[in-house]
């Protein structure tokens, strides 16, 4: 939704309609004039120390460390000035500059006993440093430029918890047996796999290369998703990845008559079960790392319906190899 500003001032919507102002879509907040397109500061998870349990997603780092900024030059305080924005935050608060600036700002504005270092959504820090800050431009991370290719090597492993026709025992004493390994636009190391649960039912898919696309994992047929929808999420219809954009690819499994599959895409899968009925799963502790590389890097809600509804553009390659 595009908001104009009148000679008067005011916002209005580009297509008519009732003027909406301060919070929407339960996460966005003060206008941000940028020329003749206003648009809104916001942050989709909480921002701070990563001992507070702070989601920190680049984007909305920079989103904070951006408001910081311009609350410290209208205060004139330079303690609140995170000195830099560059999406980034030090695993050791004492290290930071973002957090050391969150503290001080909630104990000096939001008048806090004990700072707790985290920003929440529409919380009391977050409001406030809006409130503060005012319409400050946010800068967020550039789009990823080039192709990926996310490499899934299982060297021939067979993982726990996995139902085969025949006695099958396990060749290493986890469900994720395989290293998933991002190169190109966006890099990164994971453990996963490339097995179903249940081996006499569905298939793995067969080593090679497929299309990657971005998109909704259960979104096949379910309403379109929003803006507000790129977070991350474990269950229920949420962003991953699409194998071949839904398309069949061919699998191996213990059902003779088994020899495709459609839907097939990467999604987090559980502590007790995979929760796969032919996709690749990626280790639950792996996961909030995993895809918020794709989040930032494609910020754009259009790019994850290119094809249709839930099912976005190709962003590269699935390679899977021993």
């Amino acid at each position: 939704m595009v908001f104009l500003a009148t000679p008067t001032g005011k916002l209005r919507e580009s297509q008519g309609g009732r003027c909406k102002l301060g919070l929407f879509f339960g996460t966005w907040a003060k206008a941000i004039n940028t020329g003749s397109r206003i648009m809104a500061a916001r942050i989709s998870g909480s921002v701070g120390s990563y001992e507070s349990g702070a989601k920190n997603s680049t984007l909305d780092i920079r989103t904070v460390q951006n408001l910081l900024t311009e609350a410290a030059r209208k205060l004139r305080d330079p303690a609140v000035d995170p000195n830099g924005i560059d999406g980034k935050i030090s695993r050791t608060a004492s290290r930071s500059g973002t957090v050391k600036a969150i503290n001080y700002f909630q104990v000096k504005q939001v008048r806090m006993s004990s700072a707790d270092g985290r920003i929440d959504v529409n919380g009391g820090t977050w409001k406030k440093l809006v409130q503060v800050a005012g319409s400050a431009a946010t800068q967020p991370s550039p789009p990823v430029a080039g192709l990926v290719t996310l490499t899934v090597k299982h060297g021939g492993k067979i993982p726990t918890k996995t139902k085969f026709a025949a006695d099958t025992p396990a060749t290493v004493d986890s469900m994720y047996e395989s290293t998933f390994s991002l190169s190109g636009a966006l890099t990164g190391t994971f453990r996963g796999s490339i097995y179903p649960d249940d081996m006499t039912v569905k298939g793995r898919v067969i080593d090679g290369r497929y299309p990657l696309h971005i998109g909704f994992h259960k979104g096949g047929n379910k309403t379109r998703q929003q803006a507000k929808d790129l977070i991350v999420k474990t269950k229920d219809i949420r962003a991953g990845l699409l194998v071949n954009a839904r398309n069949s690819v061919p699998v191996q499994s213990d059902h003779s008559s088994k020899t495709s599959s459609q839907g097939i895409n990467v999604h987090n899968g559980g502590n007790s079960a995979r929760y796969s009925d032919g996709c690749l799963t990626i280790r639950p502790s792996d996961w909030p790392r995993f895809i918020q590389l794709f989040l930032d890097g494609y910020p754009n809600i259009t790019d994850w319906h290119t094809v249709g509804n839930n099912t976005g553009k190709k962003i590269g390659t699935l390679v899977i190899e021993a």
